[in-house]
């Protein structure tokens, strides 16, 4: 557990978002080499450090949260939910003038309702429905949760059979067409269909501690610093245990 906060101290310093990233590392190499225990002489340059990140495989930065999700001793029962975070904090002005049309990111993470840790997320700029990008997170993760709960945005019966065969519980609530969709949902378990909310509440922590926006201009950096912000969020949960 020592090591694991120092590396969440570590992680607040040395990562506050990609685009400070190379500043960040000029100002913490000795702290870097004293936590990995390496000789002055074996630290890359920051220049050098900054760059490797760029050829880290994406199937790398996607095991970050599933990695520090595990220190918090995750259960079975997982929430989705989706939010938006701002692709820059720039000026409307200077947005417009640059050409960035799309200026939201929508953000689709799987959080575990036991300790409130990220399992996974998705992040896309094309605002995908619910429905296509659920299948990407949850579908990927059947292994780690028994139970699915979502809200009526994940309405779609060919996800709960998905779900079913990979003998993961779905519990998305039914929209509202017919009277046997009030049946429906009245059959969902209320005990856990109301943890959804700590997905909201992963979302509320992460802008309140992160901030709302993305700070990078390029989409799979944007994605590389909601990874380090959802890991960085999961280790300070195991530390809250």
């Amino acid at each position: 557990m020592d090591r694991v906060r120092g590396l969440l101290q570590l992680a607040r310093t040395a990562f506050p978002a990609p685009s400070t990233l190379y500043r960040s590392f000029e100002r913490v190499p000795d702290r870097v080499r004293g936590l990995l225990q390496l000789a002055r002489t074996a630290f890359p340059a920051p220049s050098t450090l900054y760059r490797s990140f760029e050829r880290v495989p994406m199937s790398v930065w996607r095991g970050f949260p599933r990695e520090s999700a595990r220190i918090c001793d995750p259960g079975s029962h997982g929430a989705i939910d989706a939010t938006f975070f701002d692709r820059e904090t720039a000026s409307r002005h200077y947005q417009n003038r640059s050409e960035r049309h799309i200026r939201t990111l929508k953000t689709t993470a799987l959080v575990d309702t036991n300790s409130c840790a990220i399992l996974d997320l998705h992040c896309s700029a094309h605002w995908p429905h619910d429905t296509q990008t659920v299948r990407r997170v949850a579908l990927h993760n059947t292994a780690k949760i028994e139970s699915l709960a979502g809200d009526k945005g994940y309405d779609d019966q060919s996800l709960r059979d998905a779900l079913r065969s990979e003998g993961v519980r779905p519990l998305l609530r039914h929209r509202l067409f017919a009277a046997y969709d009030h049946a429906h949902n009245a059959r969902l378990d209320s005990e856990l269909y109301g943890q959804r909310w700590m997905a909201e509440t992963a979302f509320s922590a992460i802008k309140h501690r992160f901030g709302p926006a993305v700070h990078p201009r390029a989409w799979y950096r944007e994605f590389h610093e909601l990874v380090l912000t959802a890991t960085v969020y999961s280790l300070e949960q195991a530390l809250k245990q």
